[in-house]
C-alpha cells in the first residue's frame, strides 16, 4: 500500500496546478500564495533551530497557540495550515511577530514534499489531530528529523477505513516519536495499530487561546436586543437559524439573529436564502450599521468571533445538523452561553458530554426543537458560572503537554 501511494502521488502531481486554478476561481485559494502548496515560495528560512507546526484548519491551529506561545519566545517557528481561513487568523495573532512564518501546508506529492524540506530544514515537526500525510512522515523519517502528533485522533469512520491497510497505518505510525492522544478511544485505536508510544494527556481544544491583540468591537447600544449567534454554519444550518429569527421574532421583535459561517466564500450563497425571507440584513464585521430594524447580521470576515461571542448568551453551533462532526463548544462555553446543536458532533463527543452534564449543552435535531429550546432559556434566563473550571482543565492539559513536549525540543 505504501509504494502504491508513492507512484500514485507521484503521477498526480502533474495535476495539481490545475486542480489549485480551480480552486481560485471558487475562491478557495490565494491567488498570490497558493504555489506555497507547490513547495514554492520566496520567503526565508530562519537561521538555527527550527519547530514546525502543521495543522488543517482554524479549529487546529488554535488549540496549539498557547504551545507556540510557549516556544516562540526561545525559538524561531515554522506553521503551516490548509485553509484561507486559518491563515488569517494566523494573521491576526501573530503579524507582527519576527520569530514565526507562515505557508501553507505542502500537497503530499513526493515531489512538492522533497522541496518543501530541503527548502525550510525542520529541525523537529509537530503534525495535529488527524495529519497524517504517509510522503512528508516517511521522508521526515528517513531524515532522521523527529515527529510528534499533538491531539492525536483517529475517528471511527477513519479507523473503519484504515483496518483495511493496518500494516501501512502501522509503518506510519511507528515513525512518530511520540503521539498525544486526544481521548482514551483514540488511544485505543492507535493501540490497535501497535502504536505503542501514544499517551493519553487530554483534548489540546479545552484550552482557550485568548488573542491579546484582539481589539473589542463596540456594542452600540444593543443591550435591548436579544441576541442569537449562529456559529460556524454549514449550508442548510443557517435557512433552519433564520427560520428559528422568524417564528421567535413574532414574540420577541427585537430578536437579532448573527450568523457567522464556517466558510465566508458562501456569503452570496447566505444572502440570498435571507433575502428569500424578506427580513431586513447586513453583511458585515461590525455592528456600526445596525438599526432597531435589522433582523440579520452576516459577519464577512474572521478574526471577530471571540468579541461577537461576548454579545450572546443564546449560541447555536453549527456542523452538527449535518453530518460533519460539529465543532469545538468549550470557547462559546468559556463566555458562559448555552450551547445549542444537533446530533453529529462525534469530533468533540466528550466536550459535550461534560458541558450536558454542566447543562449548558442542549441538542436539537429540528427548526422545532431549536425554537422550544431557545425560547425556554429567553424566558427563564440563568447564570452559568464555569469559565473557571474550563479555564483550570485547561491549564492542566497544556502543562502537561509542555512537560513531554520539553523532552524532544532541542533549543
Amino acid at each position: 500500500m505504501r509504494v502504491i501511494y508513492y507512484f500514485v502521488t507521484l503521477l498526480l502531481h502533474y495535476l495539481i496546478r490545475p486542480y489549485l486554478y480551480i480552486r481560485i476561481l471558487k475562491k478557495k485559494e490565494c491567488s498570490i500564495r497558493f504555489k506555497e502548496k507547490l513547495g514554492i515560495t520566496n520567503a526565508q528560512r530562519f537561521e538555527g533551530y527550527l519547530i514546525w507546526f502543521h495543522c488543517a484548519s482554524i479549529g487546529e491551529l488554535k488549540s496549539i497557540f498557547p504551545i507556540i506561545d510557549y516556544y516562540i519566545k526561545k525559538n524561531k517557528i515554522l506553521v503551516t495550515t490548509s485553509t484561507l481561513s486559518s491563515s488569517e487568523i494566523f494573521y491576526k495573532k501573530y503579524n507582527d511577530n519576527e520569530n514565526i512564518i507562515h505557508q501553507f501546508s505542502p500537497i503530499d506529492s513526493p515531489q512538492i514534499v522533497q522541496k518543501f524540506f530541503k527548502k525550510w530544514q525542520p529541525n523537529i515537526i509537530f503534525f495535529t489531530d488527524s495529519e497524517l500525510w504517509p510522503n512528508q512522515i516517511f521522508y521526515a523519517k528517513n531524515n532522521n528529523i523527529p515527529i510528534i502528533l499533538l491531539n492525536g485522533r483517529i475517528s471511527k469512520k477513519s479507523f473503519a477505513k484504515w483496518k483495511l491497510f493496518k500494516k501501512t497505518m502501522h509503518e506510519i505510525l511507528k515513525c512518530f516519536k511520540l503521539i498525544l492522544c486526544h481521548s482514551n478511544l483514540s488511544k485505543d485505536h492507535f493501540n490497535y495499530f501497535e502504536a505503542n508510544h501514544a499517551e493519553v494527556i487530554g483534548n489540546l481544544k479545552f484550552i482557550v487561546s485568548k488573542n491579546p491583540n484582539l481589539k473589542n468591537i463596540d456594542n452600540y447600544n444593543l443591550q435591548n436586543r436579544i441576541k442569537f449567534i449562529a456559529l460556524s454554519t454549514h449550508n442548510t444550518e443557517e435557512e433552519l437559524c433564520v427560520k428559528t429569527h422568524l417564528s421567535l421574532k413574532k414574540k420577541y421583535p427585537n430578536l437579532l439573529t448573527i450568523i457567522i459561517p464556517r466558510h465566508i466564500n458562501r456569503i452570496i450563497e447566505i444572502e440570498k436564502m435571507v433575502k428569500s425571507y424578506n427580513l431586513n440584513f447586513l453583511t458585515e464585521n461590525s455592528l456600526s450599521n445596525i438599526k432597531n430594524e435589522t433582523d440579520i447580521l452576516i459577519v464577512s470576515s474572521y478574526g471577530n468571533t471571540e468579541n461577537f461571542l461576548k454579545l450572546s448568551k443564546f449560541i447555536f453551533i453549527g456542523g452538527s445538523l449535518i453530518n460533519h462532526g460539529g465543532q469545538n463548544p468549550i470557547e462559546v462555553a468559556y463566555n458562559n452561553s448555552f450551547i445549542f446543536h444537533g446530533p453529529y458532533i462525534h469530533n468533540f463527543t466528550e466536550m459535550y458530554n461534560f458541558l450536558r452534564n454542566e447543562n449548558i449543552a442542549f441538542e436539537v435535531k429540528s427548526e422545532k426543537e431549536l425554537i422550544e429550546q431557545l425560547e425556554k432559556k429567553i424566558k427563564t434566563p440563568q447564570n452559568i458560572n464555569i469559565n473557571e473550571r474550563i479555564v483550570k482543565i485547561g491549564n492542566e492539559i497544556l502543562l502537561s503537554t509542555i512537560k513531554k513536549l520539553d523532552q524532544y525540543i532541542g533549543n
